[in-house]
């Protein structure tokens, strides 16, 4: 009967082998225990991965939407701000103005209307608020300045009243540069787009709009207001009278506006519950397609630490053997 041999070479390259195996296997058990997931999904679920794929891919589009949710969240944040301060600006403007009468000195009311030119300009620069150098009001033209500098709209309607100084003139005036759809406010004035309403998608089955832009009817009645009484202070050739008829239906328009302000605050409001509460839909998905996830994928603690008890024995008895053949030389059997 042949005898088979296996030469000294071999012998160490098998050992060497077997050695890197029962090592390979060990950091794979070790990897297992520490992160409470299998090394080898594939092997684990038998070749059988398309549910674990689509999982994946489900928590990957939840991501994509997260990012489009914080997003929608900012901007809405953003804007609900805007419109605060600029309905703060216009109580108190309209505080201030109304009263004005009659009986109100020159001085009084050179100094309302003083302030009333000075917050148009605040409002035009809050209206211009930019996040991450987006416009938050000029719709979907997000590169794009909201409002025209204060101080040229207010020029161009200077120049649109002429040498007018009696108040009805003065107020129709007015009324057509930011009524007109195609001159003053809407052509050199509202610099943001002019089409659909801006909308953000935020799930698959939620898309949420963008509803506030500085051309928004409530947004340019609360600046016609307030340019009405800065006019009170730059044009010349007005006696008091004719100043404090403008300053105070000014107060009255900006009082008038509180309501269609709200109306814009509201929407946005509500538009901000929806992201909330697409949010905490989300948020839920992500927490049931994590379990299922880590179902599939989950390395049993107590089978894997007897498997790694195991092969720790294993790779021990290994280098001992090892070590015993390498000791073994056959001038102890002479």
């Amino acid at each position: 009967m042949p005898v088979l041999s296996v030469g000294d070479m071999a012998q160490q390259f098998i050992s060497m082998r077997n050695s890197s195996t029962i090592k390979t296997e060990l950091a794979d058990l070790a990897e297992s225990m520490s992160s409470g997931r299998v090394t080898d999904v594939t092997r684990t679920l038998n070749g059988d991965t398309v549910r674990l794929s689509g999982l994946v891919y489900s928590l990957s589009q939840l991501d994509g939407y997260q990012q489009a949710v914080t997003e929608t969240t900012q901007i809405l944040a953003g804007m609900q701000a805007v419109l605060g301060q600029v309905d703060t600006m216009r109580a108190d403007t309209a505080e201030q103005l109304l009263l004005v009468s009659d009986e109100s000195t020159l001085s009084q009311v050179n100094e309302a209307a003083r302030a009333a030119r000075d917050r148009f300009g605040e409002m035009v620069t809050v209206l211009n608020t930019q996040i991450a150098d987006r416009a938050l009001m000029s719709g979907t033209s997000v590169d794009s300045q909201s409002l025209a500098n204060p101080e040229d709209m207010l020029a161009d309607m200077q120049t649109a009243i002429g040498g007018a100084t009696d108040f009805a003139t003065i107020e129709a005036a007015i009324d057509t540069w930011f009524d007109d759809p195609a001159g003053g406010f809407a052509t050199m004035g509202y610099q943001g787009d002019t089409g659909a309403i801006a909308q953000r998608r935020v799930s698959d089955t939620n898309t949420v709009r963008l509803d506030a832009r500085a051309d928004d009817p409530a947004i340019k009645e609360t600046l016609k207001g307030a340019a009405m009484a800065a006019m009170a202070n730059d044009l010349t050739g007005l006696d008091q009278a004719t100043k404090a008829t403008l300053l105070k239906e000014a107060g009255a328009a900006l009082f008038t506006a509180s309501s269609e302000l709200i109306g814009v605050r509201t929407r946005i409001g509500a538009a901000e519950a929806e992201v909330a509460q697409t949010e905490t839909e989300m948020n839920a998905q992500r927490t049931s397609f994590e379990i299922a996830r880590s179902n599939l994928v989950a390395a049993d603690p107590f089978d894997t630490a007897s498997r790694l008890q195991s092969v720790q024995l294993q790779l021990e008895t290994h280098y001992s053997v090892t070590a015993r053949l390498s000791q073994l030389s056959l001038l102890r059997y002479i």
